[in-house]
């Protein structure tokens, strides 16, 4: 089982950023090291959170993309065209699950899978606190 945080991490480009934290690991500092140049969704002071990014995140409301998808990381223009490192999030018993994490952009069909992450399985009382934490702002 992860433990899933919202924190402070240093990103190479943006300075102090909010980020996924999952179990000790900026999930931010392993999309940069794979040099996709990309913002979390969830908490940068380009983007920041809303209710609707929260409630894709907790299952509140359908996924924001056609395919079914979440976004976690997003161009810090913040227009999806641009590219995104997005997720599928399911439920499962009394767990949320993050799996299938990949780049996609709406010029292609094409999900290009970012091998060896996830999936993630968090218990859904702790993921629902980490989303719903003092860094969420509207």
């Amino acid at each position: 089982m992860k433990m899933l945080a919202i924190e402070m991490v240093q990103s190479q480009k943006y300075g102090a950023i909010l980020d996924f934290v999952i179990s000790g690991r900026s999930l931010l500092k392993e999309i940069e090291r794979r040099e996709y140049d990309y913002v979390p969704r969830l908490g940068s002071e380009m983007i920041p959170t809303d209710v609707e990014t929260r409630e894709v995140l907790l299952l509140e409301k359908a996924d924001d993309l056609p395919n079914g998808r979440a976004a976690l990381y997003i161009c810090p223009c913040g227009d999806y065209d641009c590219g995104i490192i997005s997720a599928s999030i399911t439920r499962e018993d009394k767990h949320i699950i993050w799996s299938d994490i990949s780049y996609e952009n709406e010029a292609d069909d094409e999900l290009i899978p970012l091998d060896r992450l996830g999936p993630y399985r968090f218990e859904e009382k702790q993921y629902r606190q980490a989303i719903m934490g003092e860094h969420n702002r509207d």
